[in-house]
C-alpha cells in the first residue's frame, strides 16, 4: 500500500551514518525454530505436571509456557522492528525490540515471585511428587531446552533475543533442577528437594532477569549508552581544536546500537564553524563510535565595546547627514567557507543611518523577494535583503555540504558586522527564519525582534515531499514566459497574484544561460537536503526546539492558513513554549505568504513599528 511517503526522506546517502534501518542484529529464523519446540512441549510438561503434582516439574512447565509467549512476542518484535519508517514514526520501530525485553523481564520476575511463594508454602504443606513421571518429562525438557538455548545463542547482539535466551535458561534450569528432583524423590522419597530446587533455580534466573531489566529500561529511559563514557564524552569535545567550552549536552540511542549526541559548542568566532564541526564529527566516529550528531554553535566574547560603537554611530551619522539613500543597490561582503573564500551580496534600500531591517528568503529563493516590502518599509528602516551564498548574485561553493544553516548564520554574522550595527530586526521567511532562530539564540544576538514567516522547528513530511519533487531538478527552458509560467505553477501555494505582481515577486528567479531560461540558483543546494535521514532531520528538529526555547525577544510568527509546511499544531506548541511568541494565521495561503500584498504588509509595518 502506498502510505504516501516519499522513500528518499528515509533513503541513507554516502556520508550518513554506517548503518540501514533494517536491523542486521536479529534474526527472525531463530527465533520462530525456538518458538515451535517450546510451544509444542509446554503442553505435554503441563500435562505431566498436574498429574505428578511435582512443583518442580510445574515450574519448569510455567517456564515453558511463558518461554512460549515471551518467544512469540519477541517474533513480533523482530517483525516489527524491520518496518520502515512513516511520517508519524521518522525513526522507524527499533524501539519495539527492546520494549519486548522489558515486558519479558517483568514476566519472569512475577513468574520467579509465584515460583519462591508457592515453594515456601509447601514447606509447611507437603505434596506427594509422582518421582518416575517428574524425571521422565524433565529428562526430555532438558534436551528440548539445550536445543532451543543453542538456538537463540547464535545471535548474541539483540537485547530481545537474549531476553528470550534468559527465559530459556531459566526453563532449562528448571528442567536440571525437576529431574534431580524426580530422581532423588525415586531413590529417597525425600519431597521437599522438589521445593528447594524451585527455590534455588528461581535465585540463579533471577541475576540474568534483572540485567536485562536494567538494559532494557536504561534503553527506553534514553539513557546514555551502556559502552558510551558521557564525561569522557564531554572532555574529547572540549579538547577539539577551536571548542572553547560544552554545555547542554544529551547522547542518547535512537534505535538500539546506533547513538545519537546533540548539545551547544562554544566558539569564538563563528566563521570557524564549518572546521570545527568536521573536526568534531570525525573525532565522535572514531573514539565513541557516535555519528548522528546535532549541535548549536554559540559565539562568545561579541560584544562590541564602545569604541567600536562610537565609530558606528559616526558612520551612521555622517551618512544621514550626507541623506545616503540607496535604492536596492547590489553590495557584496567576503565570507569564509572552511579554507575558502567567497562573497555573498545583499540589495539595500533606505538611508544606511536608519535601524537595519534584515529579509532573508527561503531555500530556493534570493533577496529580491523583499523588494516590495523593502519600498515600503525603508523610510524607517535600513532594508538589507542578502543573496544567500548559491543564490541569485553570490558566488557558488565548491563544497555542496557547506550550504547548511551553520554556514548561512555564519555569512549574516560577517554581514552584520560589515554594517557596523549591534542590533537588526530580522524579516524570515522559510529557511531564513531558521537561520534567524538560530542566530537569535547565540549569546549577545544583535537580533532584537523577529517575525518567522511560515517556518518553525518541525517541518512536516508533506512539505519536505513536495520541496524534493522540484529543489534541484532540472528546469530549462527555450523561451522566458514558459519559464515563468512554471515558476509560478511551482509556487502557487504562495497565494493569488496578478500576472504584474507574480513578475516582480518570480521574475528576478529566471537567469538566462547559454540561450536557456534557468533557476538562479546553485542546484546543489539540494545535495545536502536530500542527505538528511529521518534521525538526522529527528536530531535536527530536536535541536531547532532548544534553540527556540533560548530566545528571548519579540517574536510574530506567521502562517500561511492551507500551509504544509508549519502546522497549526506546531505554531501552538511554538506559543507554548516561549512566551515572548504570538501567531497570527493568513486564510488562503499556503507556504508561504509572499507579503506583496498591502495587508499582509501592514502586518510586518505594525510589528516593526
Amino acid at each position: 500500500m502506498n502510505s504516501g511517503v516519499d522513500p528518499s526522506l528515509h533513503a541513507h546517502k554516502k556520508g550518513d551514518a554506517k548503518h540501514t534501518h533494517s536491523k542486521q542484529v536479529s534474526n527472525q529464523n531463530l527465533l520462530l525454530i525456538a518458538l515451535v519446540l517450546t510451544l509444542g512441549f509446554s503442553g505435554v510438561e503441563g500435562a505431566a505436571a498436574y498429574f505428578a503434582n511435582s512443583l518442580a516439574l510445574i515450574s519448569d512447565a510455567g517456564h515453558m509456557v511463558t518461554d512460549a509467549a515471551a518467544l512469540g512476542l519477541a517474533l513480533l518484535a523482530q517483525i516489527i522492528s524491520r518496518r520502515p519508517p512513516s511520517p508519524k514514526h521518522s525513526f522507524g520501530f527499533g524501539r519495539a525490540e527492546a520494549l519486548a525485553a522489558f515486558v519479558n523481564s517483568i514476566v519472569m520476575l512475577a513468574l520467579v515471585v509465584w515460583i519462591m511463594v508457592e515453594a515456601i508454602s509447601r514447606f509447611y504443606e507437603p505434596h506427594k511428587v509422582d518421582g518416575l513421571t517428574v524425571t521422565v518429562v524433565a529428562a526430555i525438557g532438558l534436551l528440548m531446552n539445550i536445543v532451543v538455548a543453542w538456538v537463540l545463542s547464535r545471535d548474541k547482539k539483540s537485547v530481545n533475543t537474549r531476553a528470550a535466551l534468559v527465559h530459556v535458561m531459566g526453563d532449562l534450569l528448571g528442567s536440571i533442577a525437576a529431574l534431580i528432583a524426580g530422581v532423588v524423590i525415586q531413590l529417597t522419597g525425600w519431597m521437599p528437594i522438589d521445593a528447594i530446587l524451585s527455590i534455588l533455580v528461581s535465585l540463579l534466573i533471577l541475576k540474568s532477569t534483572i540485567s536485562i531489566l536494567h538494559e532494557s529500561y536504561h534503553f527506553l529511559m534514553e539513557g546514555v549508552p551502556l559502552h558510551i563514557d558521557y564525561l569522557q564524552v564531554g572532555t574529547d569535545l572540549k579538547n577539539v581544536p577551536g571548542v572553547l567550552a560544552v554545555h547542554d549536552l544529551h547522547v542518547w540511542e535512537m534505535t538500539p546500537s546506533f547513538p545519537a549526541l546533540i548539545g551547544h559548542i562554544e566558539i569564538a568566532d563563528i566563521q570557524e564553524w564549518p572546521q570545527i564541526m568536521a573536526r568534531i564529527n570525525e573525532m565522535l566516529l572514531d573514539k565513541h563510535g557516535i555519528d548522528h550528531v546535532t549541535l548549536q554553535p554559540e559565539v562568545i566574547g561579541e560584544d562590541h565595546d564602545h569604541g567600536h560603537d562610537h565609530a558606528s554611530h559616526e558612520v551612521h551619522n555622517e551618512a544621514q547627514a550626507a541623506n545616503v539613500f540607496h535604492d536596492g543597490e547590489t553590495f557584496y561582503v567576503d565570507c569564509s567557507s572552511g579554507d575558502e573564500k567567497h562573497r555573498m551580496a545583499y540589495h539595500a534600500c533606505g538611508n544606511p543611518g536608519n535601524p537595519v531591517l534584515m529579509c532573508v528568503h527561503g531555500l530556493t529563493r534570493r533577496g529580491s523577494d523583499f523588494k516590495t516590502l523593502a519600498l515600503a518599509m525603508c523610510k524607517d528602516y535600513y532594508v538589507v535583503c542578502p543573496d544567500i551564498v548559491g543564490r541569485g548574485d553570490s558566488d557558488r561553493l565548491s563544497n555542496p555540504m557547506l550550504y547548511a544553516v551553520p554556514q548561512y548564520v555564519s555569512d549574516i554574522a560577517t554581514l552584520v558586522k560589515k554594517l557596523g550595527v549591534s542590533q537588526v530586526d530580522w524579516f524570515g521567511t522559510s529557511m531564513g527564519g531558521l537561520i534567524g532562530m538560530v542566530y537569535a539564540a547565540m549569546p549577545n544576538s544583535p537580533i532584537r525582534r523577529m517575525l518567522i514567516n511560515d517556518v518553525g522547528p518541525r517541518i512536516e513530511p508533506e512539505a519536505i515531499k513536495r520541496l524534493g519533487s522540484y529543489v534541484g531538478q532540472p528546469f530549462s527552458f527555450a523561451n522566458r514566459e514558459d519559464a515563468l509560467s512554471r515558476l509560478n505553477e511551482i509556487c502557487a501555494s504562495f497565494g493569488e497574484h496578478t500576472p504584474h505582481e507574480w513578475e516582480i515577486y518570480n521574475g528576478p528567479m529566471l537567469i538566462q544561460k547559454e540561450g536557456k531560461w534557468i533557476m538562479h540558483y546553485d542546484p546543489d543546494i539540494s545535495v545536502p537536503f536530500a542527505s538528511v535521514n529521518p534521525i538526522m532531520a529527528k536530531a535536527g528538529e530536536m535541536a531547532m526546539w532548544h534553540a527556540f526555547k533560548q530566545i528571548h525577544i519579540p517574536m510574530l510568527i506567521v502562517r500561511g492558513g492551507n500551509s504544509d509546511l508549519l502546522s497549526a499544531a506546531t505554531v501552538a506548541e511554538m506559543c507554548k513554549v516561549n512566551p515572548y511568541a504570538r501567531s497570527i494565521e493568513i486564510p488562503n495561503v499556503g507556504h508561504a505568504p509572499a507579503f506583496v500584498k498591502p495587508e499582509q504588509i501592514a502586518l510586518a509595518k505594525e510589528f516593526f513599528s
